[in-house]
């Protein structure tokens, strides 16, 4: 993974300081609070529906453990599994990448419509 850019840092940083900002980022650390409690009601949701799933993660995210990614696979067998060059702000650093894992994903929809309906 390249160094990470420190204008990356110095945009961040501008946003957050943004009028507002202060609430909205204590509201949401706040709300992590019930991510543990509510895990199982998404889990079988997801297990339930079955929806068409794509996870994209970074490897080099220290927030969050590395084999996650994969077990979303226990819910949804079919979930398309990336995981990038990249750390938890993965947007900053592998943009690219991202939109086109996004726009197979979204892309490949319409195959299958298109392949129900022909």
């Amino acid at each position: 993974m390249e160094r990470y850019d420190p204008d990356l840092w110095t945009d961040e940083f501008a946003f957050l300081n943004q009028p507002g900002q202060v609430e909205i980022q204590s509201d949401l650390f706040y709300d992590y609070r019930t991510n543990v409690d509510n895990d199982p009601r998404w889990q079988a949701c997801i297990h339930e529906k079955q929806p068409r799933l794509l996870v994209i993660w970074g490897k080099y995210d220290l927030s969050f453990d590395l084999g996650e990614p994969e077990r979303y696979r226990k819910d949804v067998p079919k979930t398309q599994v990336h995981v990038l060059d990249a750390g938890h702000f993965a947007l900053d650093t592998a943009a690219d990448e991202i939109a086109a894992l996004v726009r197979d994903f979204v892309g490949s929809r319409g195959e299958l419509q298109a392949r129900r309906t022909g």
